[in-house]
């Protein structure tokens, strides 16, 4: 379903679940949990969310941190956005850290279960992105990766020369070149957006950083911000996603579509889906409501090419994905959100909050194995068996059980 003269922005960032981030948004049908205690400021300390600790809270000898945020408070523009347009309540990661949630989202798949270090340089691997997808049907993009040009820099394709022009590092301090391309009006039909370091609302790794939830959903606040004052919201459809669960608890059970080894596991272990991460939808032609069915990261790159009436991407996890674009409507302007720093009044919930409804089974077989990796021309690399899962559990951070 192509949408002319769409305009597609995925902003990612980072360690979110849905009972920790979405509170508020039960109250129009989400199926979060109500815990007893809501936290009136952010946690300021990461905990374990590497494959290894998420494999031990899905067998239940791991509960990860089970905590949740204020989010009408802390989270704002993100509350309004869910209650305004659409929210997916059963989005799925994998069941790992960042770095393979990232690719997956680029490309449907991924060549690791672990991070390579942080920093400039590492491997890079000849997968195919959406981005390369989209060039050969004639369609512009952009990239904004962090300062180190993490994520993309992982695919070979993204650090040729040719797709230099198309890759604007982000890095905290200097100006946000999403900012200054919205307000010129040149930003092209399809976005990918990271934040840079402290602006991506992950935890601190070390020492304190009280500040940096809100300072990251600020940044994303500001780039929409820009594309409005621009004039381009009738034409833009945004999805803020997460790249993976950040070791926080969530009462979901999520279906095993597929699976991955381990020490521990030889035969395989659930991998894809992790835990449900918040994933929003939302623009001038987005309509309100909850997306009603299980989706992926792949679900990601299946959008793009559903609304901008691509062909075959030639990975089968992403030609098959659910897609988010039935909640695009041709002829649709919906209203702008609030102006940056502007008081943020939520939405009034129904009278009668809505039961949760559990969404159909996921389309397609269950308990698959994870198979190769599809590289550019053909080749194939074989699926990742890098995770390394220890025997016994990690344990929660003692600042979670104070």
């Amino acid at each position: 379903m192509a949408t002319s003269g769409n305009r597609i922005v995925v902003f990612l960032q980072e360690n979110k679940t849905v009972d920790f981030a979405c509170r508020s948004l039960a109250a129009w049908g989400a199926d979060v949990a109500q815990l007893a205690t809501v936290l009136t400021a952010a946690p300021d300390y990461d905990q374990p969310h590497d494959r290894s600790a998420w494999v031990h809270f899905r067998t239940g000898d791991y509960p990860a941190v089970r905590t949740q945020l204020d989010n009408d408070a802390l989270l704002p523009f993100y509350a309004w956005l869910g209650k305004t347009f659409t929210f997916a309540d059963h989005h799925v990661g994998i069941g790992s850290n960042s770095t393979s949630g990232h690719l997956f989202a680029i490309g449907g798949q991924t060549p690791t279960l672990k991070n390579p270090p942080f920093g400039p340089g590492g491997p890079n691997w000849d997968m195919p992105s959406i981005f390369t997808h989209a060039q050969r049907a004639g369609i512009d993009w952009a990239a904004f990766p962090d300062q180190d040009g993490y994520p993309t820099k992982f695919f070979t394709e993204l650090i040729a020369p040719a797709a230099q022009p198309h890759i604007h590092p982000v890095a905290a301090g200097q100006p946000d070149p999403f900012v200054t391309m919205a307000a010129n009006g040149t930003l092209p039909p399809l976005v990918y957006a990271w934040s840079p370091t402290g602006y991506d609302e992950h935890p601190p790794f070390q020492g304190s950083d009280p500040g940096y939830l809100s300072r990251g959903h600020d940044f994303i606040w500001r780039r929409v911000d820009a594309v409005v004052k621009a004039g381009l919201w009738a034409t833009t459809t945004f999805i803020l996603a997460y790249d993976d669960w950040g070791g926080y608890a969530d009462h979901v059970v999520t279906p095993n579509i597929e699976t991955a080894v381990d020490a521990l596991h030889p035969t395989g272990f659930q991998l894809i889906g992790g835990s449900r991460l918040p994933l929003f939808v939302f623009g001038g032609r987005v309509t309100q409501g909850l997306h009603r069915g299980w989706s992926t990261h792949a679900s990601l790159p299946k959008t793009i090419i559903d609304l901008l009436g691509l062909g075959p991407f030639g990975i089968p996890r992403v030609d098959t994905a659910p897609s988010f674009a039935g909640h695009v409507a041709a002829t649709t302007v919906r209203p702008s959100p609030p102006a940056f720093g502007t008081p943020i009044t939520q939405p009034t919930p129904p009278k009668r909050r809505p039961k949760p409804v559990t969404p159909p089974p996921f389309p397609g077989k269950l308990d698959q194995p994870l198979g190769p990796v599809i590289l550019n021309g053909g080749k194939t690399l074989p699926a990742p068996k890098d995770a390394i899962v220890r025997k016994t559990p990690p344990k929660v951070p003692k600042q979670a059980l104070q």
